[in-house]
This record gives C-alpha cells, sequence and structure tokens, in this order.
C-alpha cells in the first residue's frame, strides 16, 4: 500500500531499514576504533554521535522498537570504551553518548506508563561518567518516576529527593526546573502555600522558563476552584462578596502566569492555556474588575497569531465587558494576519449593525446610549483599521465578495421552491400527528391549524410577491430587478388564487384573519398539503432546467476577469517593516558582525543592509501604502489559518508560503444539496491547485455552529497527536473549512472527491431507474395505511406507541429486504478505487476516522445525521462533520436512542471484523486521549458550548443588543456548565475502564458501554422509529 494509507504496513519495515542504516555506521565506527586504538589517538564521532540522536523511533512507537535500537548502540558504546580504556575518563567520555541514549529510553518509557522500564534504564547509569546536563536528565527522570498519583509514599519520596539534591552545579533553568517538580509533589500532597512559594522562587530563579509560569497558573486557577466551592451557598452578601473578590484575585494570577508562559515560549502546550484566560473573564461579573484589566494590559503583548484559533470567540467577547481588552487584541490581528481574521470579522460587523438598525427604529435613545460603546462600533473601527493598515488588500477581498453577494445568489424560483419544501414537511407532520393521536380536534383547534398556516402563507407572498407601487418592466433598472418582476408576474396570480390569499387587502393578522373569516376556512390541511405538492412539483420542474454548468463569464464577467500573477515572495514579505526592531536581538547581531577583523565580514554586513533597504522599498512600493510588506496584499485562498486547517508542526503561520489566488475557474458548476440548488467555484492557486467552494446560504446560527465544529475538530486532532495509542492508530481528525462571506452566505470547501451517502444512494436509483424520493413516502403512507387498518380506540397511550413501533419495524424490514440494497455503499467504493488492497486500506482509514466522528456525535448529541450530512472523501477516507449541529432541549444537551449513525450500507462497507477490531478499539482510543486532558480542554469545551447556547437562543427569538445578550448569557450560565458536565460523563463513559479487571463470574469488556453504544446504533427497533427524513433502511 502507499504510504500515506495510514496504515502499520511499512512500520516494521522502516524500522528494520533504521536497524540496517546503523548497522553499517557502527561498520565505520569499529574500522575508525580499530585504527585509532594502534596509534593511541582518538576519533571524532561527533557528527555520527550527533546524527544518531536525531535519527529516533517515533514517540508513540511501541518500547521494544526503542529498545532494539538502543540496545544496539549500547553494544558500540561499550566497544568503544574498551579499546580506549586507557584514555581519560573525562575525554573517554566524549567518545560515546550512553548516559544520553538510556535517559532517552526511560523518558519514552515513561510517557508510554512504563515505569519499571524507565527506572531499568536509569539504573544502568551507576558507574558512567557523565557531564553536568546529563546527570541533571537523569536526576529530573528519577524524580519524575516517583510521580504516582495513587501512592502518597512513593510523592513524598520524590519530594524527599528533590529536598536533598545540591544545586550548585545546575544552571538558572535546571534549578528552576527543580523547584516546579518540587511545587507539584507538595501541591499534590496538599501543601498548596508551600507550592506557592515553591513556584515564586521557580521564575524568580529563571523569569523566562515557560513551564513553571504554566504550573503555578494552573495552582492558582486551583486555589479559586477551591475557595468558590468552599463558600456556603446559604451565606450573606457580605461572605459571598468577599469570596468573589478572592476567587477573582486568584484567577488574575493564574491569568498572568499563562499570557507569561505563552510569551516565554508559544509552544503549543503553552498556547492551551489562552481558553482558559477567555473563560475565566466572566468571573468578573456585570462591570469590568481585575480579570478584564489583566487581559487588557497583557494581553495584546502576546504574538497576535497564538490568538488564531479563537477568533469566534474574540469576536463575540466584543458584546460583553471585555470588549476594550479584547478589541486590543484583535487590532494586533488586523495588523499582522488580516486575511485570518477578514472574513469573520466583516460577517460579524454586517450581522451586529443590522441588528442595531433594527432595535434603533424602536427605540432611538436606547441605540443612540450605547452606540459608542457596542460591538458594532468596535467592529467597525477594527474595519476601519483594516482599510487603512491594507489599503489594496482590502480593496481586492471586498470587490471579490461584493460579486460573490450579488451574483451567485439562488434564483427567485429556488428560494420559493425551498420554503415551500419546509412548509411541506411541516404540512406532513402536522397531519401524521394528527392522525396518530386519534383524537378528533374541535373545530377551534381546526381553525387555529388553519390560520397558523395561512398567516404562514400570506406572509411568503408578501415576500416573493408584494413590489411598489409602480414597478414595471421598463423601468427595471438592472438585471436582477428585471428578472425579480418577471417572477412575479409568473407566479403571483397562480399562488394567490391556489391559496386563496387576498393581495388587495392590508397587511398582518388583523388582514389574513378577516380574509379567513372570507372565503379560506373551506381549504383543509389536506388541500393546503396537495396544493403544496403542486407548487414543488413546478417549481421543481423549472429548477431543474438550470444546467450544471455556467460560464464564469456570463455569472459574473468581473471574477472572470481577475487575474493576479504568483508574487515571489521572500521569507518574512508579509511582516511589518517594522518588525525586525522588536525582538532586540538586531543590534547585537551587527554589533558581532562589526568585530570582525574580517573585511570581507564588513562588506558582506554593507550588502547586505543594501538589500534588506531594498526589499523593505518594494515591499512599501507593492504594499500599496499599507504598514506592511507588499506579500500582504495579496489575495491568499481562504482557509489556510487555524482553526479551518491543522498540522503537525501547529506552529506560527507563514503568509508566504500560503497559495495566493491567481484567477478563477472559467467555469462555475450548480449541484444539488439538501434539496437546493448550490453553486461551486473553483479559485486556482499559486501553487497550481485548485480549491473548489460551495457557495450556500444559511441564517447565521448555521455558520457560526460550523465555525465551531472546526475549532473542536482542531482541538480534538491536537489531543490525537500527542496520544500514544490514538498514533499508534493513525487516528486523526480534520476541520472543514467555513468561511462567512455576509450574515447569509458563506463558503465551504467542497473539493470533487467529497461524496455523501445521499449522492451515492441517488447514484443506485439512477441505474436502476427508480425515484430515490418514493422510499421515505412509501414509508409514510404505509405505516399510516396499517395503523388505520389496525386501529383500537380503547388502547392507552403506551399501548398505542408499541403498536407503532411494531408497525414501523414491520414497514421498515419490508423496505430493507425488497426496496434497498445493504451493499451500495461498497460496490460503488468498489468500483470508484483500484483493487482490493486499496480498497481494504480505504476502509481501514475510513473506519477510524468514522470512529472519531461517531464519538462526537454521541458526546454532543448530534442527531441529524441524513444521507446527505454523511459525507466522505474517497481520496484520503476523511469522514466529513457538515451541518453538525448539537440537539437541545430547553437549552440542555440531551440524549437520544440513536447515539450515532451506523446504518446497513456504512455497516456492511466497514464489515465485521473492521467493526469489531477497528471500530470500537479506536472509539476507544479517541474517548481516552480526550478524557486524559479533560482538565485543560474543559475551559474550551465551555467557550464553545456558550457560544453555541447563546446563539441557538437568539437564533429562535428576536434580535438582542450588547446589554440583553449579557443578561442572557448570565440567566444561561447554568445550563453551559451542565452541558459541559454532560460531554465530559459521556466521553468518560466511552473510555476503557482501565484496572478495572471483571471478576471470573463476569462476561462484561474493558470496552463494554461502546459495544452497547454499537448495539444501539444498528437496532433495528432504533432505526425503525427515526424520522422518514433520517433514511434509516439506507
Amino acid at each position: 500500500p502507499s504510504v500515506a494509507a495510514r496504515c502499520n504496513a511499512h512500520s516494521s519495515l522502516l524500522q528494520c531499514f533504521h536497524r540496517l542504516v546503523e548497522l553499517r555506521e557502527s561498520g565505520q565506527i569499529m574500522v575508525e576504533t580499530s585504527t585509532h586504538s594502534r596509534g593511541r589517538t582518538l576519533p571524532d564521532l561527533k557528527n555520527l554521535l550527533s546524527a544518531w540522536r536525531h535519527r529516533l523511533p517515533n514517540d508513540f512507537d511501541s518500547i521494544t522498537a526503542w529498545e532494539d535500537i538502543f540496545l544496539w548502540r549500547s553494544h558500540m558504546f561499550s566497544a568503544i570504551s574498551t579499546n580506549f580504556s586507557w584514555s581519560e575518563p573525562a575525554t573517554l567520555a566524549t567518545l560515546h553518548d550512553r548516559p544520553w541514549t538510556a535517559i532517552r529510553m526511560a523518558q519514552t518509557a515513561r510517557k508510554q506508563g512504563l515505569r519499571e522500564v524507565a527506572l531499568l534504564s536509569l539504573n544502568k547509569l551507576t558507574d558512567c561518567a557523565m557531564d553536568v546536563s546529563d546527570a541533571f536528565s537523569k536526576l529530573r527522570e528519577q524524580i519524575l518516576s516517583y510521580y504516582n498519583s495513587d501512592s502518597e509514599l512513593e510523592r513524598k519520596g520524590g519530594l524527599n529527593l528533590v529536598n536533598t539534591t545540591n544545586l550548585s552545579f545546575f544552571d538558572s533553568y535546571q534549578k528552576s526546573e527543580l523547584f516546579r517538580l518540587k511545587a507539584g509533589f507538595l501541591a499534590s500532597l496538599g501543601g498548596r502555600s508551600k507550592a506557592n512559594q515553591a513556584y515564586c522562587h521557580a521564575v524568580q530563579i529563571c523569569p523566562s522558563y515557560a513551564r513553571a509560569w504554566g504550573c503555578w497558573g494552573v495552582l492558582c486557577s486551583s486555589l479559586a476552584t477551591l475557595t468558590e466551592s468552599a463558600t456556603p451557598s446559604d451565606a450573606n452578601k457580605e461572605v459571598v462578596a468577599t469570596a468573589a473578590k478572592k476567587v477573582a484575585q486568584y484567577l488574575a494570577q493564574a491569568m498572568g502566569c499563562y499570557i507569561e508562559t505563552v510569551q516565554c515560549d508559544a509552544h503549543e502546550l503553552n498556547r492551551n492555556h489562552l481558553p482558559a484566560c477567555l473563560w475565566m473573564l466572566i468571573k468578573d461579573g456585570s462591570t469590568p474588575g481585575v480579570l478584564c484589566q489583566t487581559l487588557e494590559n497583557r494581553g495584546h503583548r502576546l504574538p497576535p497569531w497564538v490568538w488564531l484559533p479563537w477568533i469566534p470567540q474574540l469576536l463575540t467577547s466584543l458584546c460583553r465587558i471585555e470588549a476594550r481588552a479584547v478589541k486590543k487584541i484583535l487590532n494586533s490581528i488586523v495588523e499582522s494576519h488580516p486575511q485570518a481574521l477578514y472574513f469573520a470579522l466583516r460577517a460579524f460587523f454586517l450581522e451586529r449593525r443590522d441588528i442595531e438598525r433594527s432595535r434603533s427604529s424602536n427605540s432611538s435613545s436606547s441605540y443612540q446610549q450605547y452606540s459608542g460603546h457596542t460591538a458594532v462600533k468596535h467592529s467597525e473601527d477594527l474595519m476601519s483599521t483594516l482599510r487603512k493598515a491594507h489599503p489594496t488588500l482590502w480593496s481586492s477581498l471586498e470587490a471579490i465578495l461584493e460579486e460573490l453577494i450579488v451574483r451567485f445568489r439562488p434564483s427567485y424560483e429556488e428560494e420559493l421552491l425551498a420554503t415551500i419544501a419546509a412548509l411541506l414537511q411541516r404540512a406532513d407532520s402536522q397531519l401524521e400527528h394528527q392522525k396518530r393521536d386519534k383524537i378528533e380536534a374541535s373545530e377551534e383547534n381546526k381553525n387555529a391549524v388553519l390560520l397558523n398556516f395561512m398567516k404562514t402563507l400570506s406572509r411568503v407572498s408578501a415576500k416573493f410577491f408584494r413590489s411598489p407601487q409602480g414597478e414595471t418592466a421598463s423601468n427595471a433598472k438592472d438585471d436582477r430587478t428585471r428578472k425579480t418582476f418577471e417572477f412575479k408576474m409568473r407566479y403571483k396570480e397562480a399562488f394567490e388564487k391556489d391559496f386563496l390569499i387576498n393581495s388587495g387587502g392590508g397587511t398582518g393578522n388583523e388582514s389574513v384573519e378577516s380574509s379567513l373569516s372570507r372565503q379560506n376556512r373551506q381549504l383543509t390541511l389536506n388541500e393546503i398539503i396537495e396544493k403544496l405538492k403542486k407548487w414543488k412539483l413546478l417549481l421543481e420542474s423549472k429548477v431543474s432546467a438550470t444546467p450544471s454548468s455556467i460560464p464564469l463569464q456570463q455569472a459574473s464577467p468581473s471574477l472572470s476577469s481577475f487575474s493576479c500573477e504568483s508574487p515571489d515572495l521572500w521569507s518574512g514579505a508579509c511582516e511589518s517593516r517594522t518588525s525586525s526592531n522588536c525582538d532586540g536581538r538586531g543590534d547585537s547581531d551587527i554589533g558581532v558582525v562589526q568585530s570582525s577583523p574580517s573585511s570581507s565580514a564588513v562588506a558582506a554586513t554593507a550588502a547586505a543592509r543594501s538589500s534588506a533597504k531594498a526589499v523593505a522599498e518594494a515591499a512599501e512600493y507593492e504594499g500599496g501604502g499599507g504598514t506592511f510588506g507588499g506579500g500582504s496584499a495579496a489575495v491568499e485562498i481562504p482557509g489556510q489559518y487555524v482553526p479551518n486547517c491543522t498540522n503537525v508542526l501547529d506552529s506560527k503561520p507563514c503568509p508566504e508560503l500560503h497559495a495566493k489566488l491567481v484567477r478563477f475557474e472559467s467555469s462555475l458548476e450548480v449541484m444539488r444539496r439538501n434539496e437546493q440548488l448550490v453553486r461551486r467555484i473553483g479559485m486556482v492557486g499559486s501553487d497550481g491547485k485548485t480549491y473548489r467552494f460551495l457557495l450556500q446560504f444559511a441564517i447565521p446560527y448555521w455558520t457560526r455552529t460550523d465555525e465551531r465544529t472546526a475549532q473542536l475538530h482542531y482541538l480534538i486532532a491536537k489531543l490525537l497527536r500527542r496520544d500514544v495509542m490514538a498514533s499508534r492508530r493513525h487516528l486523526s481528525i480534520k476541520p472543514s473549512v467555513v468561511i462567512p462571506i455576509a450574515q447569509r452566505l458563506r463558503m465551504t470547501v467542497d473539493d470533487r472527491s467529497h461524496i455523501s451517502l445521499d449522492d451515492v444512494y441517488r447514484a443506485e436509483c439512477e441505474s436502476r431507474k427508480e425515484n430515490c424520493d418514493a422510499i421515505p413516502v412509501f414509508f409514510q403512507a404505509e405505516v399510516r395505511r396499517i395503523l388505520n387498518e389496525r386501529q383500537e380506540p380503547d388502547l392507552i397511550s403506551t399501548q398505542k406507541t408499541e403498536a407503532e413501533r411494531a408497525v414501523k419495524l414491520e414497514v421498515f424490514k419490508t423496505i430493507c429486504k425488497d426496496k434497498v440494497p445493504k451493499d451500495f455503499l461498497h460496490r460503488h467504493m468498489q468500483a470508484t478505487l483500484h483493487g482490493a488492497e486499496q480498497l481494504f486500506q480505504f476502509r481501514r482509514s475510513f473506519t477510524g476516522e468514522l470512529a472519531a466522528n461517531s464519538l462526537l456525535q454521541y458526546a454532543f448529541g448530534v442527531v441529524e445525521r441524513s444521507p446527505t450530512k454523511f459525507v466522505l472523501s474517497v481520496r484520503d477516507a476523511q469522514v466529513l462533520s457538515p451541518d453538525f449541529r448539537f440537539h437541545y432541549n430547553t437549552g440542555f444537551l440531551e440524549g437520544h436512542a440513536m447515539p450515532f449513525r451506523m446504518t446497513r450500507n456504512i455497516e456492511e462497507f466497514i464489515g465485521p471484523f473492521l467493526l469489531q477490531g477497528c471500530f470500537i478499539p479506536s472509539f476507544s482510543s479517541v474517548a481516552s486521549a480526550i478524557h486524559s486532558h479533560k482538565d485543560e480542554i474543559e475551559p474550551a469545551f465551555s467557550l464553545l458550548l456558550r457560544d453555541d447556547i447563546i446563539s441557538w437562543y437568539t437564533s429562535k427569538s428576536t434580535a438582542r443588543n450588547d446589554i440583553k445578550m449579557q443578561e442572557l448569557e448570565r440567566q444561561l450560565a447554568d445550563r453551559v456548565d451542565k452541558n459541559v458536565i454532560f460531554v465530559q460523563d459521556r466521553i468518560r463513559q466511552c473510555t476503557p475502564q482501565s484496572g478495572a479487571f471483571p471478576k471470573a463470574d463476569q462476561t462484561e469488556t474493558v470496552d463494554s458501554s461502546v459495544r452497547e453504544l454499537l448495539k444501539a446504533a444498528t437496532s433495528e427497533q432504533n432505526l425503525c422509529m427515526m424520522s422518514p427524513v433520517y433514511q434509516a433502511w439506507l
């Protein structure tokens, strides 16, 4: 199989090759050793030993692979020591690397949980001379081997070892690390006050040691939690206020430590504390306090790129009390990485501006009161800053987005068809509800239902067919206005006639009710459904005539003529021209060069200065007057910044290496997704690749949810890379790119290799010349018919539910047996992929991806996974997560009988062996990787769930200003905490229960909970009760 197949097929071959390479090099060492030992001279083995230090197995490889390599190296080092035993011990120590090898082996064993192996490796260094660095590393590994959370005695032994260590030989960094270890032991033994002092000593000795700052912040955060939990719930206001002030002080100290650790070292592990800094701001209450002050004073000093994964949270923070502090951070991002922030900032600004305008029309005084401190004002200032700092870039992006918004919106027929389909689904569910309950509704209830539908139809008519007075085809100013007029002339009269809508009356509920009283009572719910079906067929016939490919010249002449040559970028071409003076190292470097007596060095320095000046001048010229280099003026392909992309390094982005937009593809594709036609546009990048994006119209809540889903996947991907078992299984998860364009428009990455379960099923139906939409209709009609035949009026509600379940199960089995094959996905992939070997590797990778995706479905209560939302990549077996929306019940995450989607065709494609041998272990491994870092990821979960529930509430109510949003957030705080506990508990349930081995008379396994979930997901009794939209028979 190919190397990119993410399997273990190559591991043993690569490990064998590793041993062969070192065997060959060992032969060279033996030749040099024998030659130099005869002449009583010393060989130079520094380059070889350095290469051996860098050529190591993976950290997640089994300890046997490490032992094979290191044991052979130990033999070689022993041979070197024997041949040169006549030399001085200090000189002999430079000819071998035995101490470092044993210590590195012990470190790997400790990280894999093999403490006995680690101690055994360290014990081999009793009679070996080593330098101070190796001695410190050995001591550190010995101390860490005592850190056993289950044994207080061992932790006391580790503390005694630290206390008895002589620190006079170590440098400041090593002393700081020993004090950090001491503080960790003290905190675990309950001595938090002494631990606080030890951390203080650690950062005083070495102020630039990041790990000491981070651990001190964790201690301060735990002290705040203890103080808060120790406060009685029935305490008086004075006690509560004192405790809250103390908690805020502890958290402010923790925030300062977290910011300091990132400032000292922006490593991935240190940046994981940033969500905690944003989450603890809620402890300031309703007014800015010490926490907001700490973030304002110190947050903007961090490198701007460390905040990129949390841009959605920073933007929503503009609506809260910490807006001023967050605005400074966003300003730094605007200046350094404008294209990482531009799209989200623009959509946020337009959304908040519309909310303020709608509210100002009702209460102008309220608008004037908060207009100077609202989120729309802050976002407007940020947009102005971006426009001034990057004028050329801003102009190019605005021109592109205006074309996308105006030219690629769906036609009126497509919008009306989507509305009619939603109304039809709602009417069908209402009719099914009435017939299932077998209750004769009163005349008043029937009129209420009809009135509700007629109000909705009247609003639809007003939205699509009401036009200003005097509008005619002759005075249409542009093509869009002309099409609008033609659409109204074609459909208005027929629509109002079919649904008996009076277009001559006034507007509002009163006119609808009076219209009903005059003429609309003759329409029944069945008649409304029939007319909706008629209009759906009519509009579908019109929409289906849309060609599948449209020339871009016809759709948007402006975009078709867009062309930008790939810029020749140098390292740092996209950075500020003044950033070279920010690190404080430029002058010292120049001073070192000038102190050289060599004239060539002076000449080289002068040439470098002149070149740097020329580069700066070129950057200023190309930048169009902005404050940044010319590289920042080139439009990038969207979605190349975190969290929309992830990689192993997860380090500072390099915009000069990003793919730049050269031109747009010459044709525009039109395809059907989620019962709607969507446009797919291609962007040709400077790297020669074509990046394709779907242009989708969606409500802001859906776009924000997809942004948070990308953040969630980004976080989980980092945890999987750090986990040993997940890395061995090559488990990964990739975020889906979602780019907001406007309030109701977004771009999502949609490569041609992406295919949904619905696409495969439609292709199967086309090959069999069947109607793919007939099965859900057949299921509903057949269930309704059988229930009517077997109706028994004396049954209670429980018996009715059981009878309905039995009927649905019967119809479900009939569909599975006679109408829908269970292997069409397997046959499609077998025809797409080449050969049995490639098919097997694809199935294996797909199973691991599906396991990670299924865990997130179960943990966050994601129920709506219809066939159109089950998307995979044929190229790399990646399982995508479009429309990954959490399921709420009055604001609480709620479980469901169906934990995740595992329908017949998916189960058949995976197969029984991979299902038991790959899916279940991968599911448990992902859960274990997340649960092992539960304290670290909890603030991130809190941020994501808080923003999601607030967005969910606001999508179901009227728009709120900043003050109302803050009040809503305080009301929902308890729900957010319970939702985080809900998610953490579900993940914990799926982790293997290590240490709890079953007794002889028990049959439960360590992964029994995952097996129960799989059983529930494949149960016919659960599948048959799903909504027809779910299509559980696929």
